[in-house]
């Protein structure tokens, strides 16, 4: 395997990783978010069926209310001309108290209970929306620090792998500059002048010697 398919598999691999470690933390968070939303939905649909049943014993209780009032009127008006039927009236006015009674606790509990399922809707809502913004954050920290944790914490790194292998490149090249035969220009019209010059000059070293030569036998 050559250098650059090394470094490709490297870098894939580590990506791969931190990949992987990302989207499990962001998957079971983003699972938690969900659960949060289920858990409001419910929790929402649950205060409107409360508040329509708290609707309901308020609109009862006025009704109830009326009819005590009306056998109480009933009961005094009829009183002077039939005692029996007034205490029919009391008798009446007596049983509607008493629904009366039974609806004010009813309305109270529910009304408690729809304060309680309001207070809780809201912590819940407030809660999803701190760990919408904390999985946000959490999501860019981490892919930050991973990708520092891949190029700068590791002792062999994709970073420091590829500078290795540029490096050897270069060199290699250099090398091969360095090593590559010096090329040269020959100049053939100088080169014939050179040569007669040279020739000259051996010409003129042999006559000065023949000459030297010469003067030695005439002594």
């Amino acid at each position: 395997m050559n250098s650059f398919k090394r470094l490709f598999v490297c870098i894939k691999s580590q990506i791969d990783h931190v990949a992987d470690e990302f989207e499990n933390h962001e998957a079971v968070a983003g699972a938690a978010i969900e659960d949060l939303r289920t858990l409001a939905s419910k929790t929402r649909l649950h205060l409107h069926r409360v508040g329509k049943m708290t609707e309901h014993y308020q609109k009862q209780l006025l009704v109830q209310q009326e009819q005590a009032r009306l056998w109480s009127e009933r009961a005094i008006k009829v009183r002077q001309d039939d005692e029996q039927k007034a205490l029919q009236c009391v008798k009446r006015l007596r049983d509607t108290q008493r629904q009366i009674a039974a609806l004010e606790q009813q309305y109270q509990d529910s009304s408690a209970q729809e304060t309680k399922i309001r207070d809780d809707l809201n912590a819940i809502q407030e809660q999803l929306q701190i760990l919408k913004n904390k999985k946000e954050i959490l999501s860019a920290r981490q892919n930050g620090a991973s990708v520092q944790e891949i190029l700068l914490n590791r002792r062999s790194t994709p970073l420091q792998d590829a500078q290795s292998i540029f490096e050897r490149w270069e060199d290699s090249v250099v090398s091969a500059e360095f090593d590559a035969p010096d090329r040269i220009e020959t100049d053939r019209f100088a080169s014939a002048f050179e040569q007669e010059e040279d020739e000259l000059a051996l010409k003129m070293m042999l006559d000065e010697l023949t000459g030297q030569d010469r003067s030695a036998d005439k002594s």
